[in-house]
């Protein structure tokens, strides 16, 4: 069970975490929906503008299609400002739970129901025999964090602007009012730090140095969205709930390193041992939601490349979203090969009231948060020692000890 925790996990063994602190949320915005070529076709035109001019346009558009990895690190080469490499990390981010565009998508015929268990059965045999195989090791989470800000209230007192307290804002009045409250503009996602962490996986258990986490935030580490389980549980729980339930052929994808097989899955709510904890006020609900995502593999050896998991949420808590996308790619570690976590995002949509004990409605604005992680700087995991002689011992004592 996941009682205490804010996030989802799967009954009886975690898998992944979501947690978050809920605060205050955002109506939904307007943007303007583009294709990944129309993307790139606005991308093309703003080469010789000011990072600040690009990262602006960006922030207003929303994408239709996914954008894979590839495509993001060409544009992040070709865009190398901060601001603008922000604006189309969320961009990409976004879109990592969509269909990539046609072009990208083969149209070889579907293998037949026969190569389609055989790939199936080599997926299943890959994770079965990698998993319990992966070594000691530990690694570098490198997450960027990026969360939306609600309009609140302001009104003008006579010892200066405070927020006033409602629905859409906390605070203390003091003082006399001089002037009519007025909304504040909603900003979209942007940046709200970096933080990096090391990771370690022992004994077929994942674990996080918390206390070495290093954070730069605007004056705390950012720890409302977190995730946990992409070495392997996540994989694991996946596989078990979608084989007791319906994994079909989704479509052929043109990968960084070839042609990809992706298989589409659900899992009813009846198998699901997904639990996605709710923050109501100071209480929690935990949700057994259904759920669905792809798997995409390698057709040769079986191997994982990708997987999602989307929470399939229904009354009174569809406004409620929690999705998670892994990458994986080939990691030496301790001079071998293993296929590990390169990059995974994490998305949590919450509605502001969700904490207040209130009921939600069409209308309950809805706060978003991103997490952009990067997996590096894998190694085995060693423990050290130093043997010296008798002698040598003898002459590093210090005086007056035995």
């Amino acid at each position: 069970m996941c009682r205490g925790e804010t996030g989802g996990c799967w009954m009886g063994k975690t898998v992944f975490l979501l947690v978050l602190a809920v605060g205050m949320a955002m109506p939904a915005m307007a943007a303007r929906r583009v294709s990944v070529s129309e993307l790139e076709q606005i991308l093309a035109s703003a080469h010789r503008q000011s990072d600040g001019k690009v990262a602006k346009q960006l922030t207003d558009l929303e994408l239709t299609e996914r954008a894979s990895s590839a495509r993001l690190a060409r544009w992040e080469a070709d865009f190398p400002g901060r601001r603008s490499r922000e604006a189309l990390t969320v961009l990409a981010d976004l879109s990592a739970f969509m269909d990539l565009p046609p072009a990208d998508m083969p149209a070889n015929a579907a293998p037949s129901i026969a190569t389609q268990r055989e790939m199936l059965g080599r997926t299943i045999e890959y994770v079965n025999k990698t998993i319990p195989r992966l070594p000691n090791f530990y690694a570098t989470r490198e997450t960027a964090h990026f969360k939306d800000t609600p309009p609140h209230s302001v009104v003008s007192y006579s010892g200066g602007s405070q927020t006033r307290a409602g629905s859409r804002g906390m605070g203390t009045t003091i003082g006399t009012t001089t002037g009519t409250p007025q909304e504040t503009e909603y900003l979209p996602l942007r940046s709200t730090g970096k933080s990096s962490v090391t990771v370690s996986y022992r004994d077929g258990a994942e674990q996080t140095d918390s206390e070495k986490a290093n954070a730069e935030v605007q004056g705390h580490a950012p720890k409302d969205l977190t995730t946990k389980g992409e070495f392997g549980p996540i994989l694991v729980g996946v596989l078990e709930d979608a084989a007791l339930s319906k994994i079909a052929w989704g479509h052929w994808e043109q990968g960084a390193k070839g042609i990809e097989a992706v298989f589409d899955y659900w899992v009813p709510a009846e198998e699901s041992r997904y639990m996605v904890a709710v923050p109501r006020g100071v209480l929690v609900d935990e949700v057994q939601p259904a759920y669905h995502g792809e798997i995409a593999t390698d057709p040769a050896s079986g191997e994982i490349l990708r997987i999602t998991v989307v929470a399939d949420m229904v009354p009174p808590y569809e406004m409620v979203r929690a999705s998670i996308l892994v990458e994986y790619g080939a990691m030496s570690i301790g001079g071998i090969d293993y296929i590990c976590p390169v990059k995974s995002v994490a998305l949590w949509k919450m509605p502001v009231d969700a904490g207040k004990g209130e009921a939600l409605s069409a209308a309950t604005p809805v706060q978003t948060q991103l997490n952009d992680v990067e997996f590096t700087g894998y190694h085995l995991f060693r423990a050290e020692a130093r043997i010296l002689p008798a002698e040598s011992a003898n002459e590093e004592t210090p005086a007056g000890t035995k």
